[in-house]
């Protein structure tokens, strides 16, 4: 969720800016700030949610598309056929 004033973190239950950025641990001091929607409550920086996000998105276009000389480990098919994984 986005944040952008005063009364939309007091909705969230935000009750300071003291509180300090999940990503960065440095204290939210300006708006915009992201708020997730976790179990728990986590608040970033706008520029930390994408650092974040990017972050995630690198992490699984590697391990699904992994560099040379590793072999994939998982192929992701749309058939609802069944697969022979015996070697």
């Amino acid at each position: 969720m986005l944040i952008v004033n005063d009364e939309q973190r007091l909705r969230t239950g935000i009750g300071s800016m003291g509180k300090r950025c999940q990503y960065c641990s440095k204290a939210l001091a300006a708006y915009p700030l992201i708020l997730s929607d976790d179990a728990k409550l986590a608040v970033y920086h706008a520029a930390c949610a994408v650092q974040l996000a990017t972050e995630i998105m690198v992490n699984l276009y590697t391990f699904f598309s992994p560099p040379a000389p590793y072999d994939r480990l998982f192929v992701l098919c749309a058939s609802g056929g069944r697969i022979d994984t015996t070697i």
